[in-house]
């Protein structure tokens, strides 16, 4: 089973617009913090793996969602993430914020690829090392 990661989210005013319900681009920066969390659960950030293993970072690639509740100013939320899927140089992140009781209020995939900087200076996939795809199952 994947190592799975939670942490709490407080949605602020200002997350907020004007019709009081979660502006949406901010599902996306609360994905990205669970992501951090994730790898911080087990250790290790982007920094450590910079230093490890050569990298610039596990760079998003594609990322989604599907709202499925209204969230709104004060709700607080828990947010479960934990690696789907793994790919040759990429890994799939779920995410899955709930309200309250466990009622779902948002679900979502980041793709992330393993990122480091070649020759030419662009970026470019490298496979994803054992070493990682052990520490998250």
């Amino acid at each position: 089973m994947a190592h799975r990661s939670q942490i709490d989210i407080q949605v602020n005013w200002g997350d907020c617009d004007a019709a009081g319900i979660i502006f949406y681009p901010n599902y996306f920066r609360w994905f990205d913090e669970c992501t951090q969390a994730l790898l911080r659960s087990v250790g290790v950030d982007q920094r450590s793996l910079r230093e490890e293993f050569g990298i610039v970072g596990t760079a998003a690639v594609d990322a989604n969602a599907r709202f499925t509740a209204p969230v709104s100013y004060g709700d607080l939320l828990r947010a479960t993430s934990f690696v789907e899927r793994w790919g040759t140089s990429s890994f799939t992140v779920y995410h899955r914020l709930d309200q309250e009781a466990e009622v779902m209020a948002v679900e979502g995939r980041e793709v992330r690829i393993w990122a480091k900087r070649g020759a030419d200076g662009r970026l470019r996939a490298e496979p994803v090392p054992a070493a990682f795809r052990r520490l998250l199952g």
